[in-house]
């Protein structure tokens, strides 16, 4: 069954993008054919730095209700990953709703999956569970907590309505490790991919060898789900 995979997160400054990122190199390390999609207007990070990856955005408005299709179109034949801006709830689910596309999706094999990143803090947690009970378990959601984000999760494992709508709707929660700020800063501000900053000589041995790591990591957190396409030959790391 092909997948859109939906990197969400409702607010802004929870890492978003660099989630998307990472599963577009995981996907593609493990040749894997995908299609990503940048639906941030002002910030299309994944836009500027994967260079065959989509514009498709969504809104609101009537008039432009059309323009995200194509995303379900590319899920025919690839496994799409959606960049998504904050704020995007009511628009997404307007199109997915008002296009009939869980059925669609049931029709077609294309099936729905949000990774839902968080930065622990109170209105993350709210925003989630508003999520899981609009969909009511109609599609698969994941809990991403962002280490880059957050390091003290003690309010999200304590709080009642969350784990109580996590253990309803049996959601995956995945720890998504973090890469030092220097270094992330670096590569955004070098615009590279995951790949080119693991092998980017700049950073010297230690500095691609805490890429690779993070990777590994990160790899193992989506690879935990079960979700993700698997089983494809995965390509070696360079040295």
């Amino acid at each position: 069954m092909a997948i859109i995979n939906l990197i969400d997160g409702e607010k802004g400054g929870v890492g978003k993008s660099w989630v998307a990122r990472a599963m577009l190199q995981y996907l593609k390390d493990h040749a894997i054919p995908l299609t990503g999609i940048e639906a941030d207007r002002s910030n299309p990070t994944v836009l500027n730095i994967y260079k065959d990856s989509k514009a498709a955005f969504f809104s609101e408005n009537e008039k432009m209700a059309d323009v995200p299709d194509s995303i379900f179109d590319y899920a025919l034949k690839k496994t799409v990953v959606v960049n998504l801006p904050a704020q995007a709830h009511r628009a997404v689910s307007q199109w997915i709703h008002t296009k009939g596309l869980l059925d669609l999706g049931k029709e077609h094999g294309v099936s729905f999956i949000k990774w839902f990143v968080s930065d622990g803090e109170s209105d993350s947690i709210e925003l989630f569970i508003e999520s899981l009970e609009h969909y009511q378990g109609y599609i698969t959601h994941v809990f991403i907590k962002n280490w880059g984000r957050c390091d003290e999760w003690g309010y999200f494992q304590e709080h009642e309505a969350i784990q109580k709508a996590i253990a309803e709707y049996g959601v995956a929660v995945i720890d998504f490790p973090k890469l030092g700020d220097g270094r992330r800063i670096e590569i955004n501000a070098k615009r590279l991919t995951f790949e080119e900053a693991s092998n980017y000589s700049e950073f010297g041995i230690i500095g691609r060898n805490q890429i690779k790591t993070f990777l590994r990591d990160a790899y193992k957190a989506f690879e935990s789900t079960n979700l993700l396409p698997q089983n494809v030959q995965k390509k070696e790391a360079k040295s």
